[in-house]
This record gives structure tokens, C-alpha cells and sequence, in this order.
């Protein structure tokens, strides 16, 4: 991968104006270290407004915060099909292999980049997929369209139907898991894969939710589509939207999505993905490159127009193959 330099920007919110810029920085963006953080200011790799500054510099509301890195991205599939167009709302079918936003080691290649290109820079998400899964994603064109929906999904006003691919012969046609779901500190949990990851800037394998009693509430419908040897495909309808509940409910009720470096491994197996990441017996037990999981549909009402807005993204051909 061939590196650029970019220069990353951003503003000190009043929360934590007033607070050293390494502190402002291992705090906004804690995919470093605050020791890289100290080093990279001391090397002037860091510019508040335009200028170099010592690490105990005390930074105000509004003040600009640039910094530039030399970066490479591993490249992604940023092909897109226009599902849904009018002056309000933009809706793409996305595939498997393209984050929709800016996190971890992507920050040019992404969905919103893409779009913001081809339609606009006023173009914003309304709702998330992972990065490996495909299917329909809804954008907005101005504000209040992005409000408007927003507050939809968040209500659960807006039908999600998915479709996975999941190990294991999946014996109810019908299955309801209602399971909170709560956040995994990996600091305690993995305290030294988590270690590891932070020293050498790179992202580990490690769950981010769990089902937790003590977690948000989470409901999951499943349907069985087809049983095919040693996997089942499943049609999915989660009733809210949790972030990875459709992989957490899956695994937890023993039938893990096929591909999912998350959830769907354990063991040594587990083990040798967080230690050497996608080795040659880690990907055979993956299966697949990317996990089995496609938005197949949204269907809401137009919050503008009052129509019956259904979105449809058909089956990406990796899973169609893997499903026949």
C-alpha cells in the first residue's frame, strides 16, 4: 500500500476546552496512544490554529487542531448501485468490502467519500452498516431529511430485513432471540491484545458487545430461507438497531455468521487471528473473506412526501454462491 500525506482536522468542543492538547488528542482519537501523541506534537506533526505547540498546551472551545500522517489504506470495493434519488434523500445498495464512514485505519476510502464526490458534500449517513456488510444504505441530502429519518430508524419506524449466511443446521424454521446487549471494554477483557493493538497502531480482532443482562433491550426475528449442508440461510429482522446485533444475537444462539472475524471464531483459532491476524487456517475457518450479512431491504414512509418508500438490494454474488 502506497502512503499519502493527509492532514486530518478538527475543532475543541466545549467539553474539552481547557484540557492539554495531548490530552484533547489521546482522548478525540484514542487509536493512539497518549505517549504517539506526545511524539508526534514534539515532532510538530500537530498544528493548532496553524501553529507548532508544546505538549502542555492548553487548548480552547473552536480551536482548529490539524494533523498530518502519512497514511495507506487498503483498498476496498467502492462500486455502488443508486437504489432511490429525489431532492431529499439519496439510497445506494453498498457492497461487502467498503466502510461507510471514516474509522480505524480508513479515513479516504470510504462510502461517504464516494458519494460526496458523485452527488455533493451535503450528502450525510443517516444510519450505519459495518464495513463487510453489503446492501442498502440511506443518505441525506439536507439537514432536516437527515433529522427527520434519523428519528425514524430511532423509533423504529423503519423495517430492516436482512439476509445471513450462518453455520450449523439451523433446526427451528422461526427463532426470536431477545437478549440485551451491552458494550465490551476490551481494556479488561483482552487487557493484552488490547495492549498489543494500542503499541503498534493496529486493530485487533476484539468483540465490541455481548449479550449482557445488564445491556440495552435487543430483539432479533429469524427466519429460515434454506438449509444447505454445514450452513443455513437465514432472513433477519432486528427491531432495533444495536450496534453488531444481528452478529451478537446470531452467535449467541450458536449459529455465528459465516466470515465473521468478530464472532464466529474461538478457540486457537481465535487465539492465532489475534496474535498473527488473517493467517492461512484463519481464513479457511472464516470461510469467507468478509462476514454473510446483506441489508436486503428498508421500507419506511417518506418523512417529507408521505409515500411508501422500499428500498431492495439484491444478493451480492459471494453470497449467492455460498447460499446454492
Amino acid at each position: 500500500m502506497e502512503k499519502q500525506q493527509l492532514t486530518l482536522t478538527c475543532q475543541v468542543d466545549s467539553y474539552r476546552s481547557g484540557w492539554s492538547i495531548v490530552d484533547f488528542l489521546a482522548h478525540r482519537f484514542p487509536y493512539h496512544t497518549r505517549e504517539g501523541w506526545t511524539t508526534r506534537v514534539r515532532d510538530e506533526w500537530v498544528h493548532v490554529n496553524d501553529c507548532a505547540v508544546d505538549a502542555d498546551h492548553v487548548v480552547r472551545k473552536s480551536d482548529r487542531v490539524a494533523y498530518t500522517i502519512f497514511h495507506a489504506e487498503p483498498p476496498v470495493d467502492d462500486r455502488y448501485d443508486v437504489l432511490f434519488e429525489d431532492e431529499h434523500y439519496l439510497a445506494v445498495a453498498k457492497s461487502g468490502n467498503i466502510p461507510v464512514h471514516a474509522c480505524g485505519i480508513y479515513i479516504v476510502n470510504t462510502l461517504i467519500a464516494r458519494l460526496r464526490a458523485d452527488f455533493g458534500q451535503n450528502v450525510n449517513l443517516v444510519h450505519r452498516l459495518d464495513r463487510e456488510t453489503s446492501g442498502v444504505v440511506v443518505l441525506a441530502k439536507h439537514k432536516d431529511a437527515n433529522r427527520l429519518l434519523a428519528r425514524m430508524f430511532e423509533r423504529g419506524e423503519v423495517a430492516k430485513r436482512y439476509v445471513a449466511i450462518v453455520h450449523g443446521h439451523m433446526a427451528q424454521d422461526e427463532l426470536t432471540i431477545d437478549a440485551p446487549i451491552g458494550k465490551i471494554d476490551a481494556r479488561f477483557q483482552y487487557p493484552v491484545e488490547y495492549a498489543w493493538g494500542k503499541e503498534n497502531d493496529l486493530a485487533t480482532y476484539l468483540p465490541k458487545r455481548q449479550v449482557d443482562p445488564d445491556g440495552k433491550p435487543a430483539r432479533t426475528r429469524v427466519e429460515v430461507i434454506d438449509r444447505r449442508g454445514a450452513f443455513t440461510t437465514v432472513r433477519v429482522l432486528p427491531e432495533q438497531g444495536r450496534t453488531n446485533q444481528i452478529r451478537v444475537h446470531l452467535a449467541h444462539a450458536g449459529h455465528p455468521i459465516v466470515g465473521d472475524k468478530i464472532y464466529s471464531l474461538s478457540g486457537e483459532i481465535r487465539d492465532e487471528q489475534l496474535r498473527e491476524g488473517l493467517t492461512d487456517r484463519v481464513r479457511a475457518a472464516l470461510v469467507l473473506p468478509r462476514h454473510a450479512l446483506h441489508c436486503e431491504a428498508l421500507t419506511f414512509t417518506h418523512p417529507l412526501e408521505g409515500t411508501r418508500v422500499e428500498l431492495r438490494a439484491p444478493l451480492p454474488e459471494d453470497m449467492s454462491r455460498l447460499a446454492t
